[in-house]
């Protein structure tokens, strides 16, 4: 099992990043079409539920050079579901993938949580776990997930800067 942790300041307050800018459709789209180039990105349900929000995403990310092994059990092309709970009063995001290939083998979990940060910004934090169970390759498929997934909120913290300054959030 590998696991991930991830901290990026935001120039906006909590309550700007989850009410103007977590489930905006525009931010969304952008972010994994523009900034992170995956092939495809769908949002496929968002409901309110009053206390927290559900939301499924469909997902296609480019696959970039693999390991042999590797390669051989996912091939060119992987797409995920990620299914997302939001605790509105806990500002928690808690996330569950399941991959369109090895969904039986491979266990991708993780939260999403901000906190204030000085001068009205806020800090956004990912705690993420990663468990493959394929002998052999297993430790390797973990750490090349979690190497994309720090990659990934890399891009997506210059990219959320941007578009806060770009919307004047």
């Amino acid at each position: 099992m590998a696991q991930i942790r991830a901290e990026h300041i935001f120039n906006a307050t909590e309550d700007t990043y989850w009410g103007k800018i977590f489930f905006a459709e525009e931010y969304n789209r952008r972010l994994h079409l523009e900034a992170l180039r995956f092939l495809e990105w769908r949002e496929v349900r968002v409901e309110d539920k009053g206390d927290y929000v559900e939301r499924t995403v469909e997902v296609v990310p480019r696959v970039g050079e693999l390991p042999g092994p590797i390669k051989k059990l996912i091939g060119d092309r992987i797409g995920y579901v990620e299914r997302g709970i939001y605790d509105k009063r806990a500002r928690r995001y808690r996330i569950t993938v399941t991959p369109s290939r090895l969904a039986d083998k491979l266990t991708i979990t993780g939260e999403l949580f901000t906190e204030p940060a000085p001068e009205g910004r806020c800090r956004r934090i990912y705690l993420g776990r990663v468990e493959a169970r394929i002998f052999g390759v297993g430790g390797l498929l973990e750490k090349l997930i979690v190497s994309d997934l720090e990659k990934s909120l890399e891009t997506s913290a210059r990219f959320t800067n941007q578009y806060i300054k770009e919307k004047g959030l």
